[in-house]
C-alpha cells in the first residue's frame, strides 16, 4: 500500500525536528509565566499518551496498535485561540496482520474564535505519516472544527465535545485522498491546589481514498494540562 518515496533515515529526520520544535514550545509556555500575569493572555500546555489503533480494508485488511507519546500548547487572547499538538510512536500489527511496524507520526496546528461562551469555531491544518523501510505514506489536511465545551461538575469537571471535517484531503497512496472526518470526547478533571488537570479523551476518525478503500483510526488519550501559569 505503501509506495516508496524515499529512506526511512530521511523520512524521520522530520519528525525528530518536529518533537524539538514542541518541546521547545512547551518551555517557552512554562518560562513565560511573568509576561501572562501581566497580560489578557491565557496559555496552556501539556503532555499525553495514547493508545492508537489503525484499521484499513485496502488492498487488503490490515490493523496495527501501539501506544503513542505527544505534547501539545496553546495561546488565547480574548475570543481567539492556537493550539498545536504533535505527537509519534511505534504501531504493531494486530494478530492476523501480515507486515512489520509502522512509525507514526501526527501534527496538527488550528485558529479558533470563541463564538459563544461554549462553542468555539475554527480551522487549520494536519499532517498525518505512516513511515515504514518501503516509504512513508503522507496525509495533508486542512480542517474546519467546531467544539463544544460545559461543565459537568461545577469548578471540578468540564466536558468537551468536538467534530471536525477535511474541507481537502490529500495523500500519496492509493490514488490519493477522497474526504476525511472525525471527532473527539472527553473530560477534563482540576486537580484542587494544584497547576494541572487531567484529560481522557476517545478520539476517531475516518478517511476514504480514491481507490475505494478507508483507513479508521481512533485510540483513547490520557493528558495532563498545564493550564494555571
Amino acid at each position: 500500500m505503501i509506495a516508496a518515496i524515499r529512506p526511512r533515515r530521511d523520512a524521520r529526520r522530520p519528525v525528530r525536528r518536529a518533537t524539538l520544535v514542541t518541546a521547545l514550545l512547551v518551555l517557552g509556555f512554562v518560562s513565560s509565566r511573568p509576561l501572562v500575569a501581566q497580560s489578557a493572555v491565557v496559555l496552556s500546555a501539556g503532555a499525553e499518551v495514547l493508545t492508537m489503533h489503525v484499521a484499513r480494508d485496502r488492498p487488503a485488511a490490515r490493523a496495527y496498535a501501539g501506544p503513542v507519546l505527544g505534547a501539545f500548547g496553546g495561546i488565547g487572547y480574548r475570543k481567539f485561540e492556537v493550539e498545536g499538538h504533535y505527537a509519534e510512536g511505534s504501531l504493531s500489527p494486530e494478530s492476523g496482520t501480515i507486515g512489520g511496524n509502522e512509525d507514526f507520526a501526527d501534527g496538527a496546528l488550528q485558529l479558533r474564535v470563541r463564538v459563544l461562551p461554549w462553542l468555539a469555531i475554527g480551522a487549520g491544518p494536519h499532517l498525518r505519516a505512516f513511515i515504514t523501510p518501503a516509504g512513508t505514506a503522507r496525509w495533508t489536511r486542512m480542517e474546519a472544527h467546531a467544539r463544544a465545551e460545559g461543565e459537568l461538575i461545577a469548578g471540578l469537571a468540564q466536558l468537551q465535545v468536538e467534530g471536525w471535517y477535511a474541507l481537502s484531503a490529500e495523500t500519496n497512496v492509493q490514488g490519493g485522498g477522497s474526504g476525511a472526518m472525525g471527532g473527539e470526547a472527553g473530560v477534563t478533571v482540576k486537580l484542587p491546589r494544584a497547576p494541572v488537570s487531567l484529560r481522557l479523551t476517545y478520539t476517531a476518525d475516518r478517511a476514504t481514498f480514491k481507490s475505494g478503500g478507508s483507513e479508521f483510526v481512533d485510540g483513547l488519550r490520557l493528558g495532563l494540562v498545564f493550564d494555571r501559569f
